[in-house]
């Protein structure tokens, strides 16, 4: 077990909308003996789509907030979704700035707060692959053959690579190996990993749900019967707007069906497209 010291942010999606992804979460981490806490005092991470657009010194601020928090409990952030996973490891590499550290600390400053520099954000899924195939595969009591996936990582993930340093921008290879401990066969892995078309929802709504649709024919042919994203935004998009019926697995849910967790104690019926466990 790892002496690493997480404090968990599940940003606003999850706990406005989706309570039952963190509930399967921490289902996942308390099984493999990751020690987490939650981090203190959260604010919205200042999703990367639109708000930070609108104010960008904003974004840093509140990102620095939080970055703080986690350098003065030497703790790292451990983020369940894509578009704050983004958020923070942006922030983070932008902080490494000095001149924009120091300007950003000096709006701080009447809170008391002051960022150096030291923390560190991790997703979810890298803390699930970096604990190993075999620690995994040791609390796999339920293994889910029953699902070929179609595995979608989320735009959020994989770029820009150069920043996120979680997934490689080609070919990305953690989420399916990790589906691969639980049983499940990978059905459709792209190599250039597509758009869900969410970024474009309520903005064009006929090309936010032909991106999606596209998608889902793909994996249809490929012969997955479900789809697997560790991105919450990723997974409302295919729930809750899709038509072709082809339900979705969060990462940490399919990970929580292997360990034997039942399906009403992480909330599998709230799903609008209903899976058949």
């Amino acid at each position: 077990m790892s002496d690493t010291r997480y404090l968990l942010f599940s940003g606003c999606l999850i706990p406005a909308r989706l309570p039952f992804l963190e509930r399967s979460s921490c289902f996942v981490l308390d099984r493999l003996g990751i020690r987490y806490e939650r981090l203190p005092d959260p604010t919205c991470c200042v999703e990367p789509i639109g708000l930070r657009s609108l104010g960008y010194d904003t974004w840093l601020a509140t990102t620095a907030r939080m970055l703080s928090i986690a350098e003065k409990r030497e703790a790292e952030i451990l983020s369940l979704c894509n578009g704050c996973f983004m958020s923070l490891k942006e922030a983070q590499h932008r902080l490494q700035d000095e001149s924009v550290r120091e300007q950003v600390n000096s709006i701080l400053a009447p809170t008391g707060v002051l960022y150096n520099a030291g923390a560190r954000v991790r997703h979810f899924s890298e803390i699930i692959a970096e604990t190993g195939s075999s620690r995994v595969r040791k609390e796999v009591i339920a293994p889910q053959e029953r699902f070929k996936l179609a595995i979608h990582p989320g735009c959020h993930l994989t770029r820009p690579s150069r920043v996120l340093q979680a997934e490689g921008r080609f070919e990305p290879k953690m989420i399916a190996t990790i589906a691969s401990w639980t049983g499940a066969s990978v059905a459709h892995s792209d190599d250039w990993p597509q758009c869900c078309g969410g970024g474009l929802a309520g903005v064009d709504d006929r090309i936010s749900n032909a991106v999606m649709e596209q998608n889902v024919t793909r994996f249809r042919e490929d012969g997955a019967n479900a789809i697997l994203t560790p991105c919450p935004f990723c997974f409302v998009q295919y729930d809750i707007r899709q038509r072709s019926g082809m339900p979705v697995l969060y990462l940490a849910e399919l990970l929580a069906l292997a360990f034997g967790a039942k399906p009403e104690e992480i909330g599998l019926k709230y799903h609008k497209t209903k899976l058949n466990v």
